[in-house]
């Protein structure tokens, strides 16, 4: 395929832990798995929780398991190397809570690095969070089954760093879900790698589940790579798949301020966007798109407001470019 997408091919304690209280590490083996390790974690199901986590020499900040019903409020995470917040198979309110500084010290090209991490039938909400300081991605929700309401979030990447493509918002493989009002910036790779990063990225196909009928509305998009990567590949990965997607990208201001992305179109020139769209039947009307950074023009990359070159059966309307 033409560009590269920076996707990731990624005890029950009941206990109300009050404000204000800080917790210090004391790392557990969680029985979550990733790269062959059984994550620890600093607090597994604590019930609801709006104190402050250190996770620090942890893998995971909070790990809800499978079954588990509980509000994040007000709460800080950070300091934790593989996740903030870990929603595997529970029903979890995360809201109004500060998740940063998750990754390695210092931050390096390693696939991991999430600030809230929805997976394995894990529902819920996600709002008005600040996630900051991530080293591969925002907040993600991922797979079958998985789904949450992702809504007036503030979601700041890196900037342009050349280590790591870095996406804001994900809802992947089968996982279903809406991304409304969201403040998403700063995630853009200047590397030589083959790779865009997306400020939001729906994606599914390329031998996972399809990711369909997810709305995207009502966000700012500042800085990214690519605005939306509405990305959805065939079994072979090489075009949109027969099925219809559904999905679909409209009211949100998507703008960037310049050309950084050097490799992502996969020929040796860098790919930019402000809406990218590989998938079947999707929709993408009155977005205002604007910058240099997504303007039509003779360039070394290819930089386009809307790119539907990929795309079956695509509906774009009424969309404004500057």
């Amino acid at each position: 395929m033409k560009r590269a997408v920076a996707a990731l091919v990624l005890a029950f304690a009941a206990s109300i832990v009050s404000a204000g209280q800080a917790l210090a590490a004391t790392c557990t083996q969680t029985g979550f798995f990733r790269d062959n390790i059984n994550l620890t974690a600093a607090l597994i199901n604590p019930g609801d929780f709006s104190g402050t986590v250190d996770a620090t020499g942890c893998n995971i900040g909070i790990y809800y398991g499978p079954g588990s019903k509980a509000k994040v409020n007000g709460a800080e995470v950070f300091g934790a190397n593989y996740f903030g917040i870990v929603n595997d198979g529970g029903d979890i309110d995360v809201k109004n809570s500060s998740v940063h500084n998750i990754g390695e010290v210092p931050f390096n090209g390693s696939q991991h690095g999430v600030g809230i991490y929805f997976v394995n039938g894990g529902t819920g909400s996600i709002q008005k969070n600040t996630v900051s300081l991530y080293q591969k991605g925002g907040i993600v929700v991922n797979g079958v089954g998985s789904s949450a309401k992702i809504q007036n979030n503030t979601v700041t990447g890196l900037g342009r760093v050349d280590f790591i493509a870095q996406n804001g918002i994900q809802i992947s493989r089968g996982a279903t879900g809406d991304v409304n009002n969201n403040t998403v910036s700063g995630n853009a790779y200047t590397g030589a790698n083959g790779a865009s990063s997306g400020g939001i990225l729906i994606y599914g196909g390329c031998g996972d589940p399809l990711t369909t009928g997810v709305d995207v509305k009502n966000n700012t998009l500042v800085n990214n790579d690519v605005g939306i990567f509405l990305f959805n590949g065939d079994a072979t990965c090489n075009g949109a798949p027969a099925t219809p997607t559904n999905n679909s990208a409209h009211n949100n201001t998507i703008s960037n301020d310049a050309v950084t992305n050097t490799s992502g179109n996969g020929d040796g020139r860098g790919y930019q966007a402000g809406i990218d769209d590989v998938g079947n039947s999707d929709e993408m009307t009155n977005n205002t798109i604007s910058g240099a950074g997504y303007a039509t023009q003779d360039h070394p990359a290819f930089v386009r407001p809307i790119d539907t070159t990929q795309a079956i059966n695509p509906t774009v309307r009424n969309n404004r470019i500057s």
